[in-house]
């Protein structure tokens, strides 16, 4: 079913119709900002996931070649509470809080993806896995997206969540890049094997222990016969020609994910790949 767009708010009252079990608000973005952003809230009967903010670029149309698809997984500090409140950082702040198309990184954040952001409640990504694939079938029924390029992204609770959903999930995913997280939730490290991985993790993080995608990343090598390309930086990656990079920068500060989400080289490795 082909669910309305959000560019004028008469279009509410028959999507309320529709969705008759879910909450859905209009947010209010920059004015002349190049995307529409809802917040959906929904019991889905089972697990922790509540909904999800999704962002779509005003130039993606039933007229136009089908977008990526970008879902993003939020840190501990937006469990619980409202579903928008995971919108306060990282990615999707950084797609919010500004309206320009001038560079690379600016049509990458904005312009270029369809971005799922689910949000939990309380527990593990990872443990909802019933609940991503229903939030992926709205949104791939809903939007002009191509099934063949969905990737996923997560940090801290959220990289913990981008490695479990990965392994469980390896016949939607595309790609995975898990940041500050580690492998809990990965049983199988071989249906892993074909997916395309960037991992990165600050040496000295307090929070979570790099130690963890450390280990991650060795247990790919070494069951799935993966190997790894090293680098100290975002931006020192290969990323035109490495399908597995483990970023290891030197810093204490539990914030990998700036550099990640500020660099157009990683959303130019992603759109490198198709299921």
């Amino acid at each position: 079913m082909q669910l309305p767009k959000f560019n004028a708010l008469f279009l509410l009252v028959p999507f309320f119709c529709i969705a008759q079990n879910k909450e859905i608000e209009v947010q209010e973005l920059p004015k002349g900002h190049p995307g529409s952003l809802i917040t959906i809230t929904q019991d889905y009967g089972s697990g922790t996931m509540d909904g999800y903010n999704l962002y779509v670029p005003n130039s993606c149309s039933n007229a136009t070649e089908k977008y990526p698809v970008l879902v993003f997984l939020q840190g501990g500090l937006g469990v619980g509470g409202e579903v928008d409140k995971l919108l306060q950082w990282a990615l999707p702040q950084m797609i919010m809080e500004d309206s320009s198309l001038t560079s690379d990184l600016d049509r990458y954040l904005r312009d270029t993806f369809v971005v799922v952001m689910p949000h939990i409640d309380g527990g593990e990504f990872f443990r909802n896995e019933a609940t991503m694939r229903k939030i992926l079938e709205e949104v791939l029924s809903s939007e002009n997206v191509d099934p063949s390029r969905v990737y996923l992204t997560g940090l801290s609770r959220g990289g913990f969540g981008a490695w479990g959903l990965a392994s469980t999930m390896d016949d939607v995913f595309a790609a995975v890049a898990p940041i500050c997280g580690g492998p809990r939730g990965v049983t199988d490290y071989s249906a892993l094997a074909s997916l395309p991985i960037w991992v990165s993790h600050n040496t000295e993080d307090s929070v979570v222990r790099y130690h963890r995608s450390e280990r991650g990343v060795a247990q790919l090598e070494i069951e799935a016969n993966l190997k790894f390309h090293h680098s100290g930086s975002i931006v020192s990656a290969d990323y035109e020609n490495e399908n597995y990079i483990f970023t290891s920068r030197e810093s204490d500060s539990h914030n990998a994910w700036t550099e990640m989400y500020g660099e157009p080289n990683f959303y130019k490795w992603l759109l490198r790949f198709k299921k």
